[in-house]
């Protein structure tokens, strides 16, 4: 009897450690694996952009959105963005939407002088640690979040998205 339930046991612990192993290895560049079912993105609650209005990812259902973690100290932050408006202006916002979340920390108004500076055009919030907490702990940035029209994450950048990377990876989407 012992020789039948060790082998089992052994097999049982392997299933485990590879299931709990695939649940949570993050999506790295690349299409995110479906872990039973698709993976929704945490929504962005009591997040408000700098110019106060509400943002929640249920608002945004039916578009494709590129949810963006930066900083206005950050260079390849910095170095994306031209990137991201000269692709929104390319869409019709109606079927794309960047959200901004900045992680800068102290005064809010270097964030909008850098908007204005910058151009940016999309929605700005800025986190207070929290949403990086709900979005798997952001280790480093830029980090960006494709979601498809339903708010599933198809993919994760993690480093500066060029316009090419967007419109290749976006554009099927739309």
């Amino acid at each position: 009897m012992r020789n039948g339930i060790l082998p089992a046991l052994r097999v049982s612990a392997a299933v485990a450690l590879l299931l709990a192993t695939y649940a949570a290895t993050p999506v790295e560049s690349g299409l995110a694996r479906p872990l039973f079912g698709l993976r929704k993105a945490p929504e962005l609650a009591q997040v408000r952009s700098l110019t106060g209005k509400p943002i929640k990812l249920s608002d945004y259902r039916g578009k494709v959105v590129l949810v963006n973690f930066w900083a206005t100290w950050c260079p390849p932050c910095r170095d994306e963005i031209p990137a991201f408006s000269a692709f929104r202006k390319h869409l019709s916002t109606a079927s794309f939407e960047i959200i901004g979340i900045s992680v800068d920390e102290g005064d809010p108004e270097v964030v909008m002088k850098f908007m204005k500076e910058a151009g940016i055009e999309y929605p700005i919030a800025i986190d207070d640690g929290r949403l990086r907490a709900r979005y798997g702990g952001i280790r480093g940035i830029p980090t960006s979040f494709l979601l498809d029209k339903e708010g599933g994450i198809v993919r994760i950048f993690r480093g500066p998205v060029s316009e090419e990377t967007l419109h290749e990876t976006i554009m099927p989407l739309i």
